[in-house]
C-alpha cells in the first residue's frame, strides 16, 4: 500500500467548549462546492499543473462545471504570480480567474458547511473527561470511514466499514465486509451514517449472496475466493504471552483478546498457539474474526500531524501522481501471519489477513490444505498490541463458490441532503456523496430462502483537516517516519504508551452522530 495513503488515511475530532476546531476540507465536484457558503469562506484549488488558485470570494458555474473567483495565483514555487481583487467600482471591473474543475486536482475549503446546520456544534457523547483527553490529545478521537449497521439477533450493529484505504479520488476502490452477525431476512436493510468530519462518496453499496444450507457458513480469503465451510470447530487450547486466551476467542462476543503495546518499541511481536483436533484428514480453513487496535489510528494521525499546514499540498501532490510510491510504516507492522505445524514438527506458513480498520470486526479464512488425522497445532504471529482478536475457529473447506450480487431496489434520507441516494448508488458514473452526521436507509430484495451475505461497496472519501493539527508539524519526524520507521516505532512507543489505555473508549465515544 502507498506510503502517502497511510499517512492521511483517517482524521480525529477535536473538541474545544463543545464546539470544533476551525475545520479545512477537500471537495472534488461541483456537487460538493454547491453546499459551501462563499461568503467569507476561502476555496484553495490545487490545478493538475501544479498551480494554486486562491480565492476569498469565489462561485461556480454548474453548467459548464467552472469555478471563479477573485484571489491570488500561486505557481508551482507558489510564489504569487497574479492577483485579481474583486471591486464595487463598476469603472474598475476586474475578470475573475475562471478555469474548468476537470483542471482541478483538490479543492480545500475553510468552510465547515451548512449541511452541518451552520455550525459544527458537537452534542453527542464526547463530554467530561473524554473531552478533555481529546482536546489534550486529538490522536484519541474518532475518524472513520462510511460505516454501515444492519440488524443482529440482539441489536442495530456496525458491521462494516467501508473502502478505508480510499482517502483521495485516484485510490477508489472496493471493499468486500462479510456481513457475519446480520439477521437474514429477504427484505434486508443497511443503515449506512457518516459519523466522522469526513465527506464520503459512494459510486455503489452492493449485497453479495451466496446460496447455503442452513447449517453452512461462507467465508472469504484474503486473495478474493469464496468458500462454503461446515463443522466449526473450537481450539482445545489458546496460549499467548499474556497467559490463556481460550476464553476471549472460542466465541463471537465482542470479548476480544488483546495485549498492550510494547512499552519501548512498537514493532514488537507475538505469538498464540493454537492446537484443534483433526478427527479425518482434509482440507481446512482457520477463519479470524478480528479489527484492529487505536495503533495505527495513533500512528496515522500523527503522520498527518508532522505534515502540518502541507497536508493539502501532499495529497494534491499524490493526486497528480508526483509523490514516491513506496512501502513503510503500516507494512513493517505487517497483518496476522498463519502457521501450522507438520510431522516434523516445523512451522510452515500458510497465509496472511491484514485488512485496516480499528471499527467492525472483520473475518478471513486461511486455507490449510492436507491436513492429516491427529492434533492439528497452529501458531499466529502478529504485532503485539495491534490486533484485536474476538474469533478463532477451524472449518471443513466443502467447495468454492460464486456470488450473486444484488443492488438496492430502494434508499431513503433520514438526515442527510441527497433527494435521490438509490438514483446516485445505481448509476455507475455518479456517486452517493454523504456529510457528516448523515443517515441513510438502503433496502434489498435478497433471492435465497438461506445465504451468507457479505457488503461490496466502492468509493472514496475525503479528510476535513483540522487547524489544530497544523501545531504539531515537524517534517524531520515525517522523514524518520517514512524512510526509518524501525527506529521511529521505538522513539514513538512510550508517547503511545501514554494514550493507549483510553483511546478505544474516547474513540468510540468521540462519533458525530445525530
Amino acid at each position: 500500500m502507498k506510503q502517502v495513503l497511510y499517512w492521511v488515511l483517517t482524521l480525529s475530532f477535536l473538541i474545544s467548549s463543545c464546539k470544533t476546531a476551525p475545520v479545512r476540507r477537500e471537495i472534488n465536484s461541483t456537487d460538493q462546492i454547491q453546499y459551501l457558503n462563499p461568503e467569507n469562506k476561502f476555496i484553495k484549488a490545487h490545478m493538475k499543473d501544479g498551480s494554486v488558485f486562491i480565492l476569498n470570494f469565489w462561485f461556480t458555474d454548474d453548467v459548464h462545471n467552472n469555478l471563479s473567483g477573485y484571489g491570488e495565483l500561486l505557481n508551482i514555487q507558489r510564489r504569487v504570480v497574479e492577483r485579481r481583487v474583486r471591486t464595487s467600482n463598476r469603472d474598475e471591473l476586474v475578470e475573475p480567474f475562471t478555469f474548468p474543475f476537470d483542471e482541478v486536482a483538490l479543492v480545500e475549503t475553510n468552510d465547515q458547511g451548512n449541511s452541518l446546520g451552520g455550525g459544527l456544534v458537537f452534542t453527542s457523547g464526547l463530554i467530561g473527561g473524554v473531552a478533555l483527553l481529546c482536546l489534550f490529545s486529538p490522536k484519541t478521537c474518532f475518524g472513520s470511514c462510511p460505516t454501515f449497521y444492519a440488524e443482529t439477533n440482539d441489536t442495530l450493529r456496525i458491521l462494516a466499514e467501508g473502502f478505508s484505504t480510499s482517502i483521495l479520488p485516484s485510490l477508489e476502490i472496493n471493499d468486500i465486509d462479510m456481513l457475519y452477525e446480520a439477521k437474514y431476512k429477504k427484505d434486508f436493510q443497511l443503515t449506512l451514517t457518516n459519523e466522522a468530519l469526513e465527506t464520503h462518496s459512494i459510486r455503489y453499496a452492493n449485497i453479495l449472496c451466496f446460496e447455503k444450507e442452513e447449517h453452512q457458513k461462507v467465508f472469504a480469503t484474503s486473495e478474493g475466493d469464496f468458500y462454503v465451510t461446515e463443522n466449526s470447530r473450537l481450539p482445545n487450547n489458546c496460549k499467548s504471552l499474556e497467559g490463556d486466551c481460550l476464553e476471549e476467542v472460542k466465541f463471537l462476543d465482542h470479548k476480544e483478546y488483546f495485549s498492550e503495546s510494547d512499552s519501548d518499541n512498537l514493532h514488537s511481536k507475538e505469538d498464540l498457539i493454537l492446537d484443534f483436533d483433526i478427527e479425518k484428514a482434509g482440507n481446512f480453513g482457520l477463519v479470524l474474526g478480528k479489527r484492529q487496535t487505536m495503533m495505527t489510528t495513533f500512528i496515522l494521525y500523527q503522520g498527518l500531524a508532522y505534515m502540518g499546514k502541507s497536508v493539502s499540498y501532499f495529497l494534491a501532490q499524490y493526486e497528480l501522481g508526483n509523490l514516491e510510491k513506496k512501502s513503510g510504516i503500516l507494512e513493517l507492522l505487517g497483518g496476522v501471519e498463519i502457521y501450522f505445524q507438520n510431522r516434523n514438527l516445523e512451522w510452515i506458513y500458510a497465509g496472511e489477513v491484514n485488512e485496516p480498520g480499528p471499527i467492525a470486526t472483520d473475518f478471513n479464512m486461511v486455507k490449510i490444505d492436507n491436513v492429516p488425522q491427529g492434533n492439528l497445532k497452529i501458531k499466529l504471529v502478529m504485532n503485539k498490541g495491534l490486533w484485536r482478536i474476538d474469533y478463532l475457529t477451524l472449518v471443513d473447506i466443502e467447495k468454492q463458490v460464486n456470488p450473486t450480487v444484488v443492488g438496492p431496489y430502494s434508499a431513503e434520507n433520514i438526515f442527510g441532503k441527497e433527494k435521490e441516494p438509490l438514483a446516485k448508488l445505481l448509476d455507475p458514473e455518479d456517486f452517493l456523496v454523504t456529510y457528516p452526521g448523515e443517515k441513510f436507509l438502503i433496502n434489498y430484495q435478497l433471492p435465497f430462502e438461506h445465504a451468507e451475505l457479505f457488503l461490496d461497496s466502492k468509493g472514496f472519501y475525503l479528510e476535513w483537516i483540522r487547524e489544530d493539527w497544523i501545531k504539531e508539524q515537524n517534517f524531520r519526524k515525517l522523514n524518520q517516519m517514512v524512510k526509518n520507521p524501525t527506529t521511529y516505532l521505538k522513539k514513538i512507543a512510550k508517547e503511545y504508551k501514554k494514550v493507549e489505555p483510553v483511546m478505544e473508549e474516547a474513540f468510540w465515544n468521540s462519533r458525530y452522530v445525530y
